[in-house]
């Protein structure tokens, strides 16, 4: 009896929380799933403005830094270049534009033919394109800072959605071969009961990882402070550039030299523009072991006027915290296993819609069925 009390009283929440959250759940993964290949879609969708036609070796950084310039001059130089993922993609050249003397400034794009340091498009704004409007979604659901509270406090449901079906699910002794089937010459609802439990136990333990990396995403000030009690994390380096009278700053591809010399295997994938006086470059590199494929986890800090390294991140000396979280990205997107592991990530988003459309159905049919006892 007190088995089946507990039973009932999980079913309910099982059943509150998909019904209220299910919808939501779903477009998160939907979204998450389009997102794992948002750069290949967008390059599909801008051919000409994101794909290079040039070969051989790229023109230096500084050219395409001052083409970037060029291209728009109402706003201050370019804060980042982000290289290409491969030889046909170009390099993107990030700025902050005011929006206006009230508002944060927004994210501008300038991509540029690495061969030819040749401007392809100039205004590509973060959030007004279909993908960075997906990913907004994804990130925030548009409402800002309160969305992305929302999406944190969706992964914490979607985990205990995931908990209490489990349980409810867990087979007695001797049903495990039932539990694990499905019956294909069953009611109607018995087919749907089927497909949502064997879909929600195939994607359980993908779908928590996907809602533990999440929560990261969303709160990493609260999920750092957590594993840092239980790992060591250091403490970050505050860094910056000594300004000496009358010098002039380092050419772009003369820090990225000092960087690459610091790490010789390692491919630039993005590089971190200093704004002010004392700030520094960043030049960041994926080491070839590295999880992060895209954008890599060793960082260099190099002084703009001396040329000097005033910190290093090397993924292959970070502490065990700092490995625990560099991992929680590439697991989220599914970059840490490659193409196989995108595919299973993308595979994986599709669940909670096979789930809310099951339980939906479910639901429905029986509603229907409980009116026609009625009449």
């Amino acid at each position: 009896m007190a088995r089946r009390a507990w039973q009932k009283r999980w079913l309910l929440a099982h059943w509150a929380i998909g019904l209220f959250g299910g919808l939501l759940f779903a477009l998160m993964g939907l979204t998450g799933s389009a997102l794992v290949f948002y750069q290949a879609i967008d390059e599909w969708l801008n051919v000409e403005r994101l794909t290079a036609s040039g070969s051989g070796s790229y023109r230096s950084f500084d050219e395409m830094a001052a083409a970037a310039q060029g291209a728009r001059p109402e706003v201050p130089g370019p804060y980042g270049l982000f290289l290409p993922q491969d030889r046909r993609g170009v390099v993107t050249a990030w700025f902050k534009a005011p929006v206006d003397e009230h508002a944060a400034g927004q994210d501008l794009e300038v991509t540029i033919d690495p061969y030819s340091a040749e401007v392809l498009s100039r205004d590509r704004v973060w959030g007004e394109t279909p993908v960075s409007f997906v990913y907004e979604l994804h990130k925030g659901l548009w409402l800002g800072q309160t969305g992305e509270v929302v999406v944190g406090v969706l992964a914490l449901f979607l985990l205990c959605s995931i908990a209490t079906g489990l349980y409810l699910w867990w087979p007695k002794p001797g049903q495990v071969r039932q539990a694990l089937t499905f019956q294909s010459k069953g009611s109607v609802i018995r087919r749907h009961y089927d497909v949502h439990k064997l879909s929600g136990l195939a994607g359980a333990p993908l779908l928590m990882i996907l809602a533990c990396t999440g929560l990261y995403l969303e709160f990493p000030e609260y999920v750092v402070p957590v594993v840092a009690w239980l790992l060591p994390i250091p403490e970050e380096a505050k860094v910056h550039s000594t300004i000496s009278a009358g010098g002039a700053p380092l050419l772009i591809d003369h820090a990225v030299a000092i960087a690459r010399a610091r790490f010789p295997d390692g491919e630039v994938k993005w590089i971190g523009l200093p704004q002010q006086a004392e700030e520094v470059f960043q030049i960041g590199l994926r080491q070839p072991d590295e999880v992060r494929r895209t954008s890599g986890e060793s960082i260099v800090w190099v002084d703009q006027f001396s040329g000097a390294i005033v910190n290093v991140r090397d993924w292959r000396t970070l502490t065990a915290g700092e490995t625990v979280l560099a991992w929680l990205f590439p697991l989220h997107n599914g970059e840490a296993f490659g193409l196989i592991g995108r595919w299973i990530v993308c595979a994986a988003g599709l669940c909670p819609s096979i789930l809310f459309g099951t339980a939906l159905r479910m639901w429905w049919m029986k509603r229907q069925a409980h009116r026609r006892q009625q009449g």
